[in-house]
């Protein structure tokens, strides 16, 4: 072999080994591939690398979420955490080259289709790059927030402002500045079990998106599917003068009743497939079945509205005098369980339970310890059913009109607790947070520990359907909020396959440990001094009204221009740098080999030249395999 050969031989050897240097980043991690550039079709081991990175992630992202939410107390009177602001994700934001990225979207993506760059009618053009908030957003559950006179409750200041540090501590590890593309991770979240969303890479919503539609996590698929354990609920409402003649403050016009016909409207829009809710109302002769839901087997929600509609319409529909008399508890309790109504009991392993909403003021008198209360404790214990006594609030410690049901709870072996009066109506699912913590918990032992991979479901955001990947976060027995990190679905048929098997069911079976008044449910009541003053931490929205929605969101040269390219200023993002090296490296060794080979490959092209096939009318020469595109092999080293 003579000396240039040699020495071409070997620079082909050190730049298979360079090209074969290719990482995965997962949770600021950097995974070795294993493949070489002659190897680059991904295996089931390259997807299961990648899933184990994202599980890994998201219960890392869990754990810091925790640590905060421990110190949130700390960290609001020391002011670390109220050095800066959040963004909303409905309030407009002029981005930065030092707090943005340029990322591309997949071509599946609805937010920035032609509809939203319209060049001129019948004439669009596509933005290809979202300008992306390296800093996480903040959405609230109601529709968006007024920060000057909108309410934000105290726990929900808390929230925001404790969990800001998640942008440095985990989220820019998982997505920036390693991954430089949205083709398999969407972005990373947490949802507060008080609905504050925190969301990973920031975007600024669409307008019409922030107008027209509520955001609350809690009804969302993945935070759902931590209470996906088989459920039927049977609620009974008070309907006595406790609640019908009360408001909710001495400001409010809302009534107890009709608060807690808001509270049951947003828990229905919580429940899983399968699940079964019954609801009654009990007064002081008679108890009355308004009606019942077996919830749809879909995650269509006009399908899910449609069911649970007249339901809710039959709540809203009911009438009674202020002058009602205190309503009779124990009778209501008497007539559903002696004759298991509202239960199927033939689904044993079947969570039951009786949900009650009362104004304090019953008929028994001041307390319930009545003869009858053995009696019902022994049904409760023969039927497995799981009560939770939900009582309003007094307004004044000293009010003796109201019944003591939480001693009436540990007969009861039930759990007791209070519906705050302040903020309820802006976020009334909070006062069931001790039944959600209770039910998560269930499911958490029931998954050992284990992230949870739940069914395909469409964003918000417009981005393709996705596939989430979950965490619970628990203080104690308490349902802090739920981690997330979203994939998208279609990667693939092997993707799918491996995703599959790391799914369990849907929906699953337990009948749930015991429960009595003294569970280990910490309260998120925190006295702060200073809270519920202020706009919770969020930036007021920029005045970029003169700005299109497209120009502040679209990274393309100008998203009304008709030629999109490169936009004058913004840097190459890291995939664009990495894809051309990796091009570049493929290119270089297609020449190496060439220059090596030239005289075997002029024999081979003419020997092959004269090769032909039968065709139609003559002779045709045979097609050859066609060369894999740089793009497509960067894509494919990438996995």
């Amino acid at each position: 072999m003579s000396p240039s050969r040699a020495l071409t031989l070997i620079v082909i050897f050190c730049a298979l080994l360079e090209c074969n240097s290719n990482h995965m980043h997962v949770d600021g991690q950097a995974v070795t591939s294993r493949r070489t550039l002659f190897q680059v079709q991904i295996t089931e081991d390259d997807v299961n690398a990648f899933l184990d990175g994202v599980e890994d992630s998201v219960m890392n992202l869990a754990g810091f979420v925790l640590s905060n939410y421990r110190r949130r107390q700390a960290l609001w009177e020391s002011g670390t955490c109220k050095t800066r602001c959040s963004v909303l994700s409905c309030s407009t934001r002029q981005l930065t080259e030092t707090n943005r990225q340029c990322l591309e979207l997949p071509e599946a993506n609805k937010v920035f289709s032609s509809q939203f760059c319209e060049l001129s009618p019948g004439n669009y053009t596509r933005c290809s790059k979202a300008a992306l908030s390296v800093e996480s957003y903040v959405r609230l559950p109601g529709i968006p927030v007024d920060l000057d006179t909108g309410k934000i409750s105290p726990d929900q200041e808390l929230t925001i402002c404790s969990q800001q540090d998640l942008d440095q501590q985990i989220f820019q590890g998982i997505l920036f500045p390693n991954s430089t593309r949205l083709d398999k991770i969407a972005c990373s979240m947490f949802g507060a079990s008080n609905g504050v969303l925190r969301i990973h890479p920031g975007l600024e919503l669409l307008p019409i998106i922030c107008q027209n539609y509520r955001f609350d996590p809690r009804k969302r698929p993945w935070y759902r599917s931590m209470m996906g354990v088989s459920k039927q609920v049977v609620i009974l409402l008070d309907l006595g003068s406790s609640v019908m003649a009360n408001r909710i403050s001495n400001t409010e016009t809302t009534n107890l009743f009709d608060a807690t016909v808001k509270i049951v409207g947003e828990f229905l829009d919580t429940l899983n497939t399968g699940d079964t809710v019954s609801v009654y109302t009990f007064g002081s002769t008679s108890t009355v079945n308004v009606g019942k839901v077996v919830m749809p087997d879909t995650s269509n929600d006009s399908v899910v509205n449609e069911t649970l509609t007249p339901l809710k319409a039959a709540m809203e529909g009911i009438s009674a005098t202020f002058n009602a008399a205190p309503a009779n508890l124990t009778a209501a309790l008497e007539y559903l369980l002696s004759n298991n109504r509202g239960f199927n009991t033939s689904l044993n392993n079947s969570l039951k339970v009786i949900l009650i909403f009362t104004g304090g003021k019953l008929a028994e008198g001041p307390t319930l310890s009545l003869p009858s209360i053995s009696s019902i404790e022994q049904a409760l214990t023969t039927l497995k059913i799981k009560l939770f006594i939900y009582q309003w609030k007094k307004l004044q410690s000293s009010d003796p009109t109201f019944t003591d049901l939480k001693s009436a709870a540990c007969n009861l072996n039930a759990y007791h607790d209070e519906i705050p009066r302040d903020y309820i109506l802006d976020d009334p699912l909070s006062a069931l947070q001790s039944f959600y913590s209770y039910v998560a918990k269930i499911r958490y032992k029931l998954k050992k520990g284990k992230p949870l991979y739940t069914a395909s479901f469409e964003p918000y955001n417009g981005l393709e359907d996705l596939i989430a990947v979950s965490y619970p976060v628990f203080d104690g027995d308490y349902l802090v909020g739920v981690a997330v990190m979203t994939i998208f679905e279609n990667l693939g048929q092997l993707w799918e396959s491996v995703i599959n098997e790391r799914k369990d069911e849907d929906i699953v079976t337990d009948p749930g440990p015991s429960l009595n008044c003294s569970a280990s449910l910490s309260s998120m009541d925190v006295a702060v001094p200073g809270l519920g003053n202020s706009n919770g931490g969020l930036c007021s929205g920029s005045n970029l009204a003169a700005q299109s929605y497209e120009a502040r969101t679209c990274c393309d040269v100008q998203c009304n221009q008709t030629q999109p390219g490169g936009s004058s200023g913004i840097k190459l993002s890291v995939g664009a740098i990495v894809g051309t090296a990796v091009g570049g490296c493929f290119l270089t060794i297609v020449l190496m080999i060439l220059l090596y080979f030239r005289k075997a490959i002029g024999k081979f092209l003419k020997m092959n030249l004269k090769k032909t096939t039968p065709g139609n009318g003559g002779l045709v020469t045979e097609a050859t395999e066609p060369t894999k595109s740089p793009d497509s092999v960067f894509s494919l080293l990438m996995g």
